[in-house]
């Protein structure tokens, strides 16, 4: 998707429905949890090289209609973080779990079996990367986009022709705000939004439409005269999270608005994965939290040497703050099942599912529920790897900061190196390449001191940084 360049001639513009879809659909793209290459480019390792950021992060909760959750690994908004503890036995693992990808191209039948459940008529229609369906060439009618590449993220928004609605911008001027979905008759006149039930028998055909078979559907969303109804598809016989269906239908039990994923992705492989246990501990490590059992705050500073120059009666420790600010407590949440399931991840370098545990949180105060996700794959043991192309040299110590991964190594001007770092749970395996500037010529290899940099996807915390080359843990410099 291009950019425009603003227009300073005036007029109005609409910005069309499948941008702000493909918008959101970016966002939806950044789930994961699985390993990665972050890799410097070739060149001359003085340069330190350039790092290369992968798409794949841990995926965030989705808390559902109930309300948003906390992603794992980001500070609780309400300060101290979040424990969840089991109330029940915990399922253990399974000898291994599949994985999923989405591959291939979406065809133009899928498009128009999709379209027609929305009730757009004519033949889909190539844009680029996209498929197109409906609207007018005035900009109005409802309008369906489809990528082209698996997963075929699809968006439909259904205009008002006419009647001001959309989201019109004056050119040039600063007049855009956030897209919203256009109102409905029914919302306009204050309508109320349709029941559970018929917003699901609103989005059955689509569903249908979409390949969706047996989803979990969840209808408890409303905006406005809107009910938004999720389906979460089951794939190879496992539930998802994050691979989600939306369709809003509005007052009048018309579908308004819809996103999901056209092309149902196909299993890659079977994975070592934990148990719900072991995931569970994860999940605290992550979400920023305690058990509330370790010493709280002292508000005092540490010992400090004395200097020679103090007057007699000095002491080696600073004073203590009488009045320490307070830390605010964990919060804790109940869990009360957990189910194998799948998330979007990285599986073979394609957007794909991943093996994940699915916690089921009880609600505050005997609210709804949700449901907490968290990777359940099975940490590989580092081993050595050996070069596909070229040679490879061991480092010796590294450095971290800002996700910014530094590994010192002896190298010589006759070669040029690059770094390539894969991140697991616990450790990253670094590998340091070496290929001749010259082969088969004579240089004079006069070791000298390197560093090579690659970008982490996460923060090293406290993993341990693996040489590739030995098998062996790096020390932090």
């Amino acid at each position: 998707m291009t950019s425009e360049e603003p227009d300073t001639s005036g007029g109005t513009r609409r910005r069309p429905a499948w941008a702000i879809g493909s918008i959101a659909a970016a966002v939806l793209l950044a789930g994961g949890g699985t390993a990665y290459w972050a890799s410097t480019a070739h060149g001359d390792a003085a340069g330190g090289g350039r790092g290369a950021d992968s798409a794949a992060s841990a995926p965030r909760d989705a808390g559902g209609p109930s309300g948003p959750g906390i992603a794992p690994g980001e500070p609780d908004p309400s300060g101290g973080g979040v424990v969840y503890r089991a109330e029940v036995d915990l399922p253990e693992a399974p000898a291994t779990a599949p994985s999923f990808t989405a591959s291939g191209e979406v065809s133009s039948a899928e498009v128009a079996r999709l379209a027609a459940a929305l009730g757009i008529s004519g033949a889909p229609r190539q844009n680029g990367e996209v498929w197109l369906a409906g609207e007018a060439a005035d900009g109005s009618g409802p309008r369906l986009t489809v990528t082209r590449k698996a997963p075929g993220t699809w968006n439909f928004t259904r205009f008002q022709g006419g009647g001001g609605t959309g989201d019109d911008c004056v050119r040039g001027k600063d007049t855009c705000g956030p897209a919203t979905l256009p109102r409905d008759a029914g919302d306009a006149a204050g309508g109320q939004p349709v029941s559970e039930e018929a917003a699901k028998a609103a989005a059955a055909p689509v569903l249908a439409a979409a390949g969706l078979e047996g989803p979990r559907l969840d209808a408890r969303l409303t905006q406005g005269a809107v009910r938004v109804v999720t389906a979460d598809p089951v794939v190879g016989g496992l539930p998802t999270q994050g691979w989600s269906t939306r369709v809003s239908v509005d007052a009048g039990s018309q579908v308004v608005a819809g996103s999901g994923e056209l092309k149902a992705p196909e299993k890659a492989g079977d994975q070592r994965v934990v148990g719900a246990v072991e995931a569970l501990a994860r999940l605290n490590a992550a979400s920023g939290g305690s058990d509330g059992t370790g010493p709280g705050p002292s508000g005092c500073a540490t010992s400090v040497p004395l200097d020679p120059a103090d007057p007699p009666g000095a002491t080696d420790t600073l004073p203590c703050n009488p009045e320490p600010r307070p830390m605010k407590p964990p919060r804790t949440e109940t869990v009360r099942g957990a189910a194998l399931g799948l998330v979007p991840g990285t599986v073979g370098g394609a957007r794909g599912l991943v093996p994940a545990w699915l916690f089921e949180v009880a609600g505050k105060d005997g609210g709804p529920g949700r449901t907490v996700a968290q990777p359940a794959a099975a940490e590989e043991p580092p081993s050595p790897v050996p070069p596909k192309d070229g040679r490879t040299v061991p480092g010796f110590s590294y450095q971290e900061a800002d996700r910014k991964l530094t590994v010192n190594f002896w190298g010589s001007v006759c070669s040029a190196y690059a770094l390539e770092a894969r991140e697991q749970a616990g450790s990253v395996l670094v590998k340091i390449t070496d290929t001749p500037n010259q082969p088969g010529q004579a240089c004079i290899m006069l070791a000298q001191e390197m560093s090579l940099t690659a970008t982490l996807q996460q923060p090293l915390g406290d993993r341990k940084v693996v040489d590739a080359t030995t098998g062996k843990p790096l020390a932090r410099q």
